[in-house]
């Protein structure tokens, strides 16, 4: 009778672990595709979005934060700078609103469809035009401008469908000044012990319905 190889056996654990491993790597994912869904058009969208029509949306987009870091970016570096004119292009804009006013987001719920304990959304801003938050430490209580469920029955569309469309809406507070702000959308996945969070930042255009009322008559 053949004994078993430890070792053989050793490394067979590791390659199944390792298997196990990637393949929640590769399915907690996603990205916010549209920040200002009217109606059924996508009004503003996060910055260097590359479109669901690009093959590699899921390698170019996908920005995970592990092991809750206090200096990782908040943003993907390089592909989701606030500000930067080079991150805006004309196919996809930023979204625009007034005060008060709120934005209907949109993402995919990669089949992380969740309704007994679903996983959960902020969305930070600095709260002031053109203030940056840069890294995950600057993301607190202060920073919190809405919370809401990633996916479930009650905010996607199809809960039967793996990557059915989910939505959330946040509202641009009253009074708030004219002017471009950041804003991240943070999924806290946090599946992994270790910690497993997922990040798209975009711009909100806030503009005075009064100052543009004055723009478009002159």
């Amino acid at each position: 009778m053949l004994k078993p190889n430890p070792f053989s056996i050793l490394q067979a654990a590791a390659l199944l672990l390792s298997i196990i491993c990637w393949s929640s790597n590769v399915l907690a994912h996603s990205w916010l595709d549209c920040a200002n869904m009217v109606g059924f058009n996508c009004k503003g969208f996060p910055l260097g979005y590359p479109s669901r029509a690009n093959p590699d949306i899921n390698t170019l987009y996908t920005y995970l934060i592990e092991h809750r870091r206090p200096t990782a970016p908040v943003c993907q570096p390089g592909r989701q700078t606030a500000f930067n004119k080079s991150s805006i292009n004309a196919q996809f804009p930023p979204a625009r609103v007034a005060p008060g006013e709120s934005l209907h987001l949109t993402w995919q719920a990669n089949g992380h469809l969740n309704e007994t304990s679903p996983t959960k959304v902020e969305i930070h801003w600095a709260g002031k035009p053109g203030r940056l938050l840069r890294t995950r430490s600057e993301l607190g209580p202060k920073t919190l401008l809405a919370t809401m469920g990633f996916a479930s029955a009650k905010n996607c569309d199809n809960p039967a469908h793996p990557n059915t469309w989910c939505h959330g809406q946040f509202k641009i507070p009253a009074g708030t000044k004219a002017g471009a702000f950041q804003v991240i959308w943070w999924w806290k996945f946090d599946q992994n012990p270790v910690g497993e969070e997922y990040s798209t930042c975009f711009e909100v255009i806030v503009q005075n319905k009064k100052t543009d009322a004055k723009r478009m008559v002159a």
